[in-house]
């Protein structure tokens, strides 16, 4: 497995803005603590979609966010969790992919200029264009992703930054189930639309309960032929 792309300097920047260092350093202590079988920051494993019904929903003290990838932790905040219909991209996906509406009358249009009005940013939008021109582009990734029948992992992908870094982000709770953690609300929606039995996943944070039951073992295997 591709870990990093070939070094480039720009990638200086973007190394320390992600707590790399920190990220290699909470590895080294993970595999003294855990053993060789310790999850690793950001890495790749590959879940079943049609698992995934659960969103995180980030409280006070436990935001779990991408720089916590690899982390054990123990605790209730696998509990904090709603329905993956709740969220707006999930919904829009699925009225635009399988009931035909076009983006516009799914809503999520509107819903993310405002998002924009109130932030000034909103997933890389800055204006309408820059929506429409997004919503186009997950068209095309829809496409893509139906004709080769599978999703790629991020290092066949142009932004390939460090090992799974950016892929679809779940955590894994005590019963060992994944559940979407904030990003890759697009690719997940289009591959249960799809009926995609396999995608590589970004590994976010993990209950100690299903690390100690073998889970990520059996998440790191690649599905046949991939």
């Amino acid at each position: 497995m591709t870990s990093y792309p070939p070094y480039q300097l720009k990638n200086l920047a973007r190394t320390i803005e992600m707590q790399v260092p920190q990220k290699a350093l909470r590895d080294a202590l993970n595999r003294m603590r855990y053993g060789p079988n310790a999850p690793r920051s950001d890495e790749r494993i590959y879940i079943n979609p049609s698992q995934v019904t659960r969103l995180f929903k980030r409280i006070k003290g436990h935001s779990l966010r991408r720089r916590h990838s690899g982390q054990i932790r123990a605790g209730d905040w696998d509990q904090s969790t709603v329905s993956l219909d709740e969220s707006r991209k999930f919904r829009a996906c699925r009225a635009h992919f399988v009931d035909g509406v076009s983006w516009e009358d799914t809503g999520i249009i509107d819903s993310v200029l405002a998002s924009v009005a109130k932030n000034g940013n909103f997933d890389g939008c800055k204006t309408r264009e820059d929506i429409l021109a997004r919503y186009q582009r997950m068209d095309a990734l829809h496409d893509a992703i139906k004709s080769a029948g599978r999703l790629q992992t991020m290092s066949e992908r142009p932004e390939f930054f460090r090992r799974e870094y950016d892929g679809v982000y779940v955590h894994i709770d005590r019963g060992g189930q994944p559940m979407l953690a904030g990003n890759g609300n697009h690719r997940m929606a289009i591959a249960k639309v799809l009926g995609l039995a396999s995608i590589p996943a970004h590994l976010g944070v993990i209950h100690p309960l299903a690390f100690e039951n073998g889970v990520l073992d059996v998440l790191r295997q690649p599905p046949p032929g991939d």
